[in-house]
């Protein structure tokens, strides 16, 4: 075989190539000296120096293929696709493990020159026949008994010509290295019966990883990579009992570096149930709970969330009862200190409540509570974490107030709501009537029909609501509107709107925060409201007046709100005419009474919750349960009736739409007063006390500004009602 003739040089070339070669002249004889002072090559040495003449050289991926098919003993059959693998580096090779070895001893052939055109691949298993048995067992080998073209050899992983030992850092075995080689096969890959993601998103994961991230960004050599898991030879799929990721090994596998960690759960009830036949293959091992190629270091905020919903997908029932507890709730809405099944029943040291050595058992539960609650006293311990109150037979106290709540919230809604309906329809049919009414009067007689006033048309003015009561209806809507928002997100922790609401507010711990807050705020309203009674009590009892507690000016029930409850029912039908009303209406009192009453239950259930350390000295901790359901339903009783019933009573009524602006104003018109409160409007009159009601206008703007904060309240409402609904809706539907 004969390389081309070198082209023929002009007289400046040929004078630096003598320059050229007397330097080289001198080199050579510097080699010559050096091989005399250490011996000659060795055999190996002057056979790979045929095979580099050709192949060392940079001119063979060059020159054109009619050139390099003249070097062979006959022509290939077609040219080469990537000439580049002809090439081999001498020095890279020299450094090589290989160095030492005949070119024939990896590509066996005919000694004679030239070759033929394709040589036979090499053959790694004369030398590494144990790693050849290994690789012969694995996935790889399947994939090139198949004739897939993607199915690796050796070199692939290793290298050609220029392999090095894998402790060293240049080598593509080198555990800085090898992921970017598995990656750079696995990453084409499709999804497949033993992984139902692409390889592209595996790698992805890997490399979002905590072993993938202590790899890549911080270079740590100890950090697991990709053989050190698969097996370097041996790789088989995680669905074959002998591979090394099957969930029968994987604890051996992962125990390999985190041999401690492998030490504890060795001992737990999950290692003990996972060799009991059908039943272990449920029990969890490393990757059930901190997945394969995923891993994420524990003190993130997802894996704080994540690892809950695993421990969820075999313990479902007390998953269930968790998500609804405290600890569920605010875990969910990404609360970090929130406990979680880890905290109280151990990570990789689950063990049953009844052995002794559990964190749970009878000695034990208290400092596990303690652990998080500092100095809870022992009462404290009897708080049921994962408590079923819709249980009869296991719960029967909590399901006594669970149903309870079912009955009373049925029963609000179904009569009050079944009351707004026919208020709206009877409204409606009136309205109609009093059109058609007025288009047939003639036109001097129009107005002298019975026609619902509208707020604001007449001069004449009387106070309703003085600036006290209207100070304190402002501290009620921005406590129940801010109790609300703040209060919901955990109600509902698994709703998406939920969770956004949350993070509006700045996260699970800051909405708790503010919760408190507005709780203060209801502290207060009800102390000044409490000082205000007592006052109005001591004046009315130093007047000498009669009937004071249950008269016309007081909101507590009397015989006459049945009357008018009565009369109200047979208007709603045609029966009757409208009923005259005094100061108060009965739903006005049973409205006040409700708020005043779930005042007292949201608030003493809630102060309870939020100081549980002090309430558990005096109260058993199983009350925190009973709380919990009280809290929380009454609170949801409230929010429904007040933008469902209240909303409509006060706002949403034809004469009223789209806002009341009386307790912003603290006014009521004449015509309003004797229509909606004729026997008050009489009463005054007949004592000659209705000049002392009457109260100056108040300035357009106030009724403009009072009718856009209503609005704006009454749409906040109506969407969260929406929500909650939506919320009902889907849980029922799961």
């Amino acid at each position: 075989m004969e390389l081309p003739r070198p082209v023929r040089m002009d007289r400046a070339t040929a004078r630096g190539g003598w320059e050229y070669g007397h330097l080289g002249a001198a080199v050579a004889l510097g080699i010559a000296l050096a091989a005399a002072a250490h011996g000659q090559d060795s055999p190996n040495e002057a056979k790979n120096r045929r095979c580099l003449n050709c192949h060392g050289q940079r001119r063979i991926v060059t020159i054109s293929d009619e050139e390099r098919g003249a070097m062979v003993s006959s022509p290939p059959a077609k040219p080469r696709r990537d000439p580049n693998a002809l090439l081999v580096d001498p020095e890279r090779f020299g450094r090589s493990v290989h160095a030492r070895l005949a070119c024939q001893d990896c590509h066996p052939g005919p000694a004679d020159l030239p070759h033929a055109p394709k040589l036979p691949p090499p053959k790694c298993a004369g030398c590494h026949a144990t790693q050849a048995e290994l690789y012969m067992r694995g996935i790889h080998a399947e994939a090139l008994a198949e004739g897939r073209s993607d199915a690796p050899h050796c070199w692939d992983c290793h290298g050609g010509h220029d392999v090095l030992p894998p402790t060293t850092r240049e080598s593509r075995t080198y555990p800085l290295n090898i992921v970017t080689v598995c990656s750079g096969c696995h990453e084409r890959h499709a999804d497949s019966p033993s992984v139902q993601v692409t390889g592209k998103d595996l790698v992805l994961r890997f490399l979002d990883s905590v072993h993938g991230r202590a790899v890549l960004e911080a270079g740590l050599t100890v950090a697991a990579v990709c053989p050190d898991c698969h097996r370097a030879h041996e790789i088989r799929p995680s669905r074959e009992p002998e591979s090394s990721v099957h969930r029968n090994h994987v604890p051996g596998t992962c125990g390999r570096c985190h041999v401690g960690v492998a030490e504890v759960y060795a001992d737990s009830i999950h290692s003990r149930l996972r060799h009991q036949g059908a039943e272990g293959e449920r029990v969890p091992v490393c990757t059930s709970c901190h997945t394969a190629h995923r891993i994420a270091r524990v003190e993130t905020p997802s894996f704080s969330r994540d690892i809950v919903e695993e421990c969820g997908e075999c313990h479902a029932n007390l998953y269930a009862t968790y998500r609804e507890s405290y600890h569920g709730q605010v875990n969910r809405l990404g609360y970090r200190r929130a406990a979680r099944c880890s905290d109280c029943h151990g990570a990789h040291d689950v063990r049953p409540v009844g052995d002794p050595r559990s964190r749970l058992s009878a000695a034990n539960k208290l400092p596990t509570c303690q652990s998080c609650h500092q100095g809870a006293p022992p009462k404290f311990a009897q708080f049921m974490p994962h408590a079923d109150y819709r249980d009869r037979q296991s719960q029967p106290l909590l399901y006594a107030v669970w149903l309870y709540f079912m009955i009373l919230m049925s029963g609000t809604f179904g009569c009050f709501g079944l009351h707004s309906i026919c208020w709206w329809i009877r409204s409606v049919v009136e309205h109609v009537r009093l059109k058609r009414q007025a288009l047939d009067m003639p036109a001097a007689c129009q107005g002298q029909g019975h026609t619902p006033p509208t707020a604001g048309t007449e001069p004449g003015r009387y106070m309703r609501f003085c600036r006290a009561d209207r100070v304190t209806h402002a501290l009620v809507i921005t406590s129940f509107m801010g109790l609300t928002i703040t209060g919901l997100p955990l109600k509902f922790s698994d709703q998406p709107w939920a969770l956004l609401l949350a993070d509006a507010l700045g996260g699970g711990n800051i909405a708790g925060i503010l919760h408190r807050m507005f709780a203060t705020i209801m502290l207060l309203y009800v102390f000044i409201h409490l000082v205000r009674v007592a006052g109005w009590a001591r004046a009315q009892l130093k007047s000498g007046r009669r009937a004071w507690l249950f008269g016309p000016d007081s909101l507590l029930p009397r015989l006459k709100d049945l009357w008018d409850l009565r009369d109200m029912l047979k208007w709603f039908f045609g029966r009757g005419p409208f009923p005259r009303f005094d100061r108060w209406t009965y739903w006005e009192k049973f409205d006040y009474l409700a708020d005043a009453a779930g005042t007292v239950i949201i608030g003493g259930s809630g102060l309870v919750l939020a100081f549980p350390l002090v309430a558990s000295y005096f109260l058993p901790g199983w009350l925190f349960n009973v709380a919990m359901i009280i809290h929380g339903y009454e609170a949801l009783l409230a929010i429904g009736f007040i933008f469902t019933i209240h909303f409509f009573n006060a706002h949403l009524r034809l004469e009223k739409f789209p806002a009341d602006t009386v307790i912003f104003t603290g006014q009521i018109s004449q015509a309003e007063m004797r229509h909606e409160r004729p026997l008050q409007y009489e009463r005054l009159q007949a004592t000659g006390t209705l000049a002392e009601w009457a109260a100056p206008a108040k300035p357009h703007w106030r009724h403009v500004a009072a009718t856009v904060v209503g609005t704006v309240l009454l749409l906040i409402g109506l969407t969260l009602i929406v929500l909650i609904i939506w919320a009902g809706l889907t849980s029922a539907r799961g």
